[in-house]
């Protein structure tokens, strides 16, 4: 008897250390449509602009279930953002934006990503098809911008906002998940105004696929 119930003490130590060590969806992919939050007037969104991402989480269980956890990572991210939005250069190397009707212009930005994220699951060791809820926040630091406008001219100034924030959230079963991030702030350099003066205020909207993987 003393031997069965110690062997059953050293299964339930060995399941408990397998929830302890139990992590879920710790890299990630993701597609995403951008949409353009502002309010200039004429401003129009000519083409399809996208995001990619990808990148590690670590994932933090909070319980032995691994059903409740947090996840502090890095990723990389490219925008690809089409607009109506022209960027102008003077004589004098200032920038300005201006809007230059049915012409289409692309800005492509290429960012460093630190996202930090509560999650919350109903997977379990065992079990790989699960329904998952995960929110959070992500810091973002801009490597690259490159403006081309539409007579082929390209601009590779600081005309892009160094660092910016955006919160998300993700919600699905299994493989599918849907994805929604919004920039906390403008995507532009705030000291880069319209001809007209006013401020260039102009923050994504990214609705996609989000996919996990181990």
């Amino acid at each position: 008897m003393t031997i069965i119930f110690s062997l059953s003490d050293l299964i339930q130590a060995q399941n408990d250390s397998y929830s302890l060590k139990y992590r879920e969806d710790q890299f990630y992919i993701s597609f995403s449509m951008i949409f353009q939050k502002e309010s200039i007037d004429s401003f129009k969104q000519n083409g399809f602009s996208n995001n990619f991402q990808i990148g590690f989480l670590r994932d933090v269980p909070l319980n032995k279930k691994g059903d409740m956890a947090i996840a502090l990572g890095l990723g990389y991210g490219f925008d690809k953002i089409f607009s109506n939005l022209n960027l102008d250069n003077d004589e004098r190397g200032k920038l300005t934006f201006s809007i230059l009707n049915n012409n289409q212009n692309i800005q492509k930005v290429s960012s460093l990503i630190f996202p930090l994220e509560f999650r919350l699951r109903t997977s379990t060791l065992n079990k790989t098809d699960f329904w998952r809820l995960y929110g959070g926040l992500k810091y973002k630091i801009n490597l690259n911008a490159q403006f081309k406008s539409f007579t082929g001219v390209n601009f590779k100034d600081n005309f892009i906002r160094n660092r910016n924030k955006a919160v998300y959230l993700s919600l699905g079963y299994n493989t599918w998940n849907i994805l929604v991030e919004f920039d906390l702030d403008s995507i532009y350099n705030q000291n880069i105004f319209m001809k007209n003066h006013f401020s260039t205020e102009i923050r994504l909207i990214k609705i996609g696929l989000i996919f996990y993987i181990l």
